[in-house]
């Protein structure tokens, strides 16, 4: 692990126990496993939630003591997801309950985690409420278009990432914008 290294390497520069630690994972597993074939035996929740967990056992190991894990927004709900699949329903549900899936193994196992990790502190952050939130009700929120994305997806590479880095003027008015790769 990168991380682990430059840790071990710098521990006389920086105190980890006194920062916060953002994770966030999950949504590129998920859409790796929708391009590849979504197996449905497969549970997605229990097959990326205990290398998370192992992973967030290292971090305690090098130091972390405050950490901050999100959950998985709605992936059908994304404007990159329903350009793709093209749903009869508002978004791709399947794709949903992938996410849901995964949310679902976060509170216990962040519960676990910290009862087991002494002076350890695990908050969810749970995103997929509040885009829920932002897509059922989007003027609340200032947002005038959940259907579309911000920028044009480059659809010849099959992942949501904005053609050439470019993103529309107005982007306030639209609920997400899709990756923006770096130049």
């Amino acid at each position: 692990m990168l991380f682990k290294s430059s840790v071990e390497n710098s521990r006389n520069s920086f105190d980890l126990s006194k920062s916060l630690i953002f994770i966030n994972m999950g949504q590129n597993d998920m859409d790796l496993n929708k391009k590849l074939g979504y197996d449905a035996s497969l549970d997605m929740g229990q097959y990326l939630a205990e290398p998370l967990s192992k992973r967030l056992q290292v971090l305690y190991d090098l130091g972390g003591r405050k950490f901050l894990v999100s959950n998985v927004l709605p992936l059908g709900c994304r404007p990159f997801s329903i350009s793709q699949e093209k749903p009869i329903t508002r978004c791709v549900e399947r794709l949903n309950k992938l996410a849901s899936q995964f949310n679902s193994y976060l509170p216990q196992m962040l519960e676990d985690l910290q009862s087991t990790l002494p002076g350890s502190n695990f908050v969810l952050l749970d995103v997929y409420k509040v885009f829920e939130d932002v897509f059922s009700e989007p003027s609340s929120y200032g947002i005038s278009d959940i259907s579309h994305s911000c920028c044009a997806i480059d659809s010849a590479k099959q992942i949501p990432i904005c053609k050439n880095g470019e993103v529309c003027s107005n982007r306030n008015q639209y609920a997400l914008m899709e990756s923006i790769p770096l130049k």
